[in-house]
């Protein structure tokens, strides 16, 4: 009996040294490849959220290669049109320096109505603060001397072509006759600039090949994407059946559920999430649609809110701030609704991003999400704010899909053991 006894002893000793030395491995090796976390992650849960179309079309009879062949061009075909609407907004050389001129103009406007020399009591509370990164910008959009010949020539080549363009250009003329008159000052602060970037090291800067190397580091990293992606939806359940295997067999029903629970409860999330974030940007298209956003940057901006709407509280945020910004260089708006005034045009983009949350509190998610993500807010702040210290974006992007997984293993875990007998 104590020969047994020690038999046990030694045999659970052993298989303890083996698991422990294993951990080290696996954390070592998962260290090294650190950089091939994101990537993978990013192709799994793509996947995790296309199973449900690709099951339907294998349903319908499609076989496994021409179901993946569709959902692929499905992809590509969405991609392109998304791209294809971006392209034709972003201006090229010439309407890239009428924008900087506008965006100037118009900042320099909003500066003086809110901060201004009539500094209002909230304006000289902010003002310090707000000054240096008004310069800043100030300077990032005004033009040098070439690139005011070039808008020069644009202008005098198609004034009669486009009837806006003597307004843009007069937003040009006005800004360089505000920097004609602070030329000293600018020149004193540039001065004092300079003396101190004289004392500081000049960063060595990238030559053409450290870049291209960088580049291709990056692709090559992000190429295991679309192979996860790919191995996942056409996988059979074998990668299920290898990972029980590893289970004892005593533990093989309670392994079994509990990756049936997390491959249940991550697949409703990110499906839930996807949809919640296409209703917020449909939402926000509709409402800036209406108080007098053109039509297009609707689009963009309520494509890039509910993008942005996978991170908790970020949709808003960013949709706040695109329309803010377009409403600075917008001209000539006109409000669908009639009693909307378009110089109240940032108030109602206010009104229009409430809108949209309480929406998305009240029912997107409720009725979207369901029961698939029952988590406290304050972990989901919690969750959010240690993923961007950790992983910046990507953290705060992976951070509920983390706790989701982390909150049904273990939940999954104590019930299965308490049905067991195995824990009081």
């Amino acid at each position: 009996m104590n020969s047994v006894e020690e038999k046990l002893k030694r045999s659970k000793r052993f298989y303890q040294i083996v698991i422990a030395l294993a951990f080290i491995i696996f954390a070592f090796i998962l260290w090294l490849l650190r950089t091939m976390i994101l990537p993978t992650v990013v192709g799994a849960l793509l996947a995790y959220a296309c199973l449900p179309l690709m099951r339907k079309l294998k349903q319908k009879g499609f076989p496994d290669a021409l179901a993946l062949v569709l959902l692929l061009a499905s992809f590509v075909v969405g991609i392109s049109m998304v791209t294809e609407l971006i392209r034709d907004i972003i201006p090229d050389a010439n309407g890239k320096l009428v924008l900087r001129a506008r965006v100037q103009y118009k900042m320099n406007q909003k500066y003086l109505q809110y901060i201004g020399v009539n500094k209002s009591f909230i304006g000289g509370v902010f003002a310090q603060e707000i000054d240096p990164l008004f310069k800043k910008i100030n300077s990032v959009m005004s033009l040098d001397n070439s690139e005011h010949s070039q808008l020069e020539q644009y202008y005098l080549e198609n004034r009669e072509k486009d009837a806006l363009l003597e307004t843009y250009y007069s937003y040009h003329l006005s800004n360089r006759e505000r920097e004609k008159r602070k030329k000293i000052k600018e020149v004193i602060e540039q001065l004092k600039t300079d003396e101190l970037r004289q004392g500081q090291k000049e960063p060595k800067p990238k030559t053409e090949s450290g870049i291209l190397s960088e580049i291709s580091e990056i692709i090559s990293t992000w190429l295991i994407a679309p192979f996860v992606f790919l191995f996942l939806l056409i996988d059979k359940g074998e990668i299920k059946k290898n990972l029980i295997s590893l289970v004892p067999n005593r533990y093989f029903e309670l392994a079994l559920t509990i990756i049936d629970n997390i491959d249940e409860a991550i697949g409703k999330y990110l499906r839930g999430t996807m949809l919640e974030c296409s209703l917020v940007g449909i939402s926000f298209c509709v409402c800036l649609f209406m108080i007098g956003i053109d039509i297009q940057w609707a689009l963009i901006i309520g494509f890039i809110a509910g993008l942005a709407n996978a991170i908790p509280f970020l949709g808003p945020a960013i949709g706040l701030i695109v329309g803010v910004l377009y409403a600075l260089i917008a001209e000539n708006m006109q409000p669908v609704l009639p009693f909307i005034n378009p110089d109240d045009i940032v108030i109602w983009i206010l009104i229009s991003v409430a809108i949209v949350q309480a929406l998305d509190n009240s029912v997107f998610q409720p009725i979207v999400l369901g029961s698939a993500v029952s988590l406290h807010p304050l972990v989901v702040v919690f969750g959010v704010l240690g993923g961007s210290i950790i992983m910046g974006v990507a953290g705060m992007l992976f951070a509920i899909p983390t706790i989701v997984i982390i909150k049904v293993f273990f939940s999954t875990l104590i019930k299965e053991l308490k049905s067991y007998h195995l824990i009081e």
